[in-house]
């Protein structure tokens, strides 16, 4: 069994909106008790500073008195004080060898220890420092007074003590305060930073539950969240378009199947029926019959090619870098066998692409071989492959007159490498009205319906050439006919010697 991390199941116990104010309690807390912190030892520092100053100014007033008057005159009693360390300074001077010479107050006796008798005899130097004498806390400083005498001065600390234990509680109070009111801050906050999250939220199960693509989600503003909520309307616009993609190919597929099926069911039922059919007549049919299934197998394979361009993009594995002029060459070759009656007329210029090579060659195919059904016996087909320098250009919309299709955020530079592919018959020519239509799926003319084909040749080049960054075109040939033009970016010999 796999245990997950404390930490990890911590959070997720804990909504979002609950851990946002638990952070902001957290960031308040420490701000505050670091401020808190800094606060008293600033205040004890300048308290305890105070308390040094006042023993350091008793300590001259009695070195000034000891100069004049001597140690005797310096240390005339100068108050009464009930017995005890009440009130302050008290001082005393001390020998080097331990013994008390003089006390300022006759009823304090404070305490002599190897530090004062050090100071005394001169192996150390005065010195500040805070003590307990019984159970009160004093400071304390001794400084030489004299040869062989130090002069040791206490002040208790009680008030000190309890204006910092004042302090304490005003601190402690403050930082509980701040700390309270950053969780419900971080709280409201909280809430309404995730307001458009829990819109999105209700959104996205609502659309899991509906399954309605066509439903959009809430933009408002231009923060992080609306960009992302724009995001997610672009991706359901996508996917919303892809289902309708996906069940427009399914519906056209079984219209233009449902011809072909009926006309095979109905030739096999002659075959298999009680009627003896002479040898001439069961002949053509059995001929009907496979020809029927030919077609029928180029238009499940046209359909196949079809649906796999509207899924997932080929990976970059799959691509390599091709001699399109080669492949075109031999698409030209293989078509030349089976239209025995055309010329085929070829201009081959040495290009490089990256691509899929057998979707290319399928490109290529496709355009040769449409251009060949619709030449009359003994007539040319030319065929060329050049590269230029340049954009793909613009490619206008639907329905423009040259039929042009593509898409232009992925066009190359003004300063790319482009193979254009040229091919170019003699037939009888699109008509104007069929023009703007010669890319759609299963889409074919009036004259275009003499002549065997699914109506999806044109449709996988054009997809070929959209998921290859180029760019088809299609107009009418001088001298009559039809002229396609077929732009991908092309490789230079650098980029190919990389690659």
């Amino acid at each position: 069994m796999r245990l997950r991390p404390r930490r990890k199941l911590w959070s997720a116990r804990l909504g979002v909106r609950t851990r946002v104010a638990l952070v902001a309690a957290l960031a308040v807390a420490v701000a505050v008790l670091s401020s808190s912190g800094v606060v008293y030892l600033s205040v004890h520092h300048d308290l305890v500073a105070r308390v040094d100053a006042t023993l350091e100014h008793h300590a001259k007033v009695l070195a000034r008195r000891d100069a004049a008057r001597g140690l005797a005159g310096a240390f005339q009693p100068v108050r009464h004080v009930a017995p005890g360390l009440t009130v302050g300074p008290f001082a005393q001077v001390v020998a080097s060898n331990g013994a008390v010479l003089a006390r300022e107050d006759p009823f304090v006796h404070l305490p002599v220890g190897v530090a004062q008798r050090q100071v005394a005899s001169g192996e150390a130097s005065r010195y500040f420092a805070s003590e307990t004498i019984g159970a009160l806390a004093v400071r304390v400083l001794v400084t030489p007074f004299g040869t062989g005498r130090a002069l040791e001065v206490v002040q208790p600390d009680g008030e000190l003590v309890l204006e910092l234990d004042r302090l304490a509680v005003v601190l402690v109070a403050t930082a509980a305060g701040g700390v309270l009111v950053a969780v419900l801050l971080g709280a409201a906050v909280a809430g309404v930073a995730l307001r458009p999250v829990r819109r999105l939220t209700v959104a996205a199960e609502r659309l899991a539950e509906t399954r309605d693509l066509a439903e959009q989600m809430h933009v408002d503003g231009k923060d992080e969240l609306s960009r992302l909520a724009s995001s997610i309307n672009t991706l359901l616009a996508a996917l919303q378009r892809s289902r309708q993609s996906q069940r427009q190919l399914v519906a056209d597929a079984s219209h233009e199947l449902r011809t072909p099926l009926t006309s095979l069911r109905t030739n096999v039922e002659v075959l298999a029926g009680p009627v003896e059919l002479d040898p001439d007549a069961r002949r053509q049919l059995v001929a009907d019959v496979a020809v029927e299934l030919d077609a029928l197998s180029r238009l499940v394979a046209d359909i196949i090619d079809l649906a796999r361009q509207e899924g997932a993009p080929a990976s970059p594995d799959a691509t390599q870098v091709v001699a399109f002029d080669a492949l075109v060459a031999a698409v030209v070759d293989r078509l030349e066998r089976v239209h025995p009656r055309l010329c085929f007329e070829t201009d081959l210029s040495p290009v490089l692409v990256r691509g899929v090579p057998a979707d290319l060659e399928r490109l290529a195919s496709n355009v040769v071989d449409n251009a060949a059904k619709w030449s009359p016996e003994g007539a040319t087909v030319r065929v060329g492959v050049v590269e230029s320098t340049g954009s793909a250009g613009a490619v206008p919309a639907r329905g423009q007159p040259d039929a042009s299709r593509g898409n232009d955020a992925s066009r190359e530079s003004d300063a790319g490498h482009v193979a254009v592919l040229v091919v170019e018959d003699h037939g009888p020519g699109i008509s104007p009205e069929d023009l703007p239509h010669v890319f759609d799926r299963f889409y074919r003319g009036g004259s275009a319906r003499r002549v065997p084909g699914s109506g999806l040749g044109l449709a996988i080049v054009q997809g070929i050439v959209d998921a290859h960054r180029g760019e088809v075109r299609v107009e009418a040939a001088s001298g009559g006919g039809t002229r396609v033009v077929v732009r991908l970016p092309a490789l230079d010999q650098g980029e190919a010697g990389e690659t």
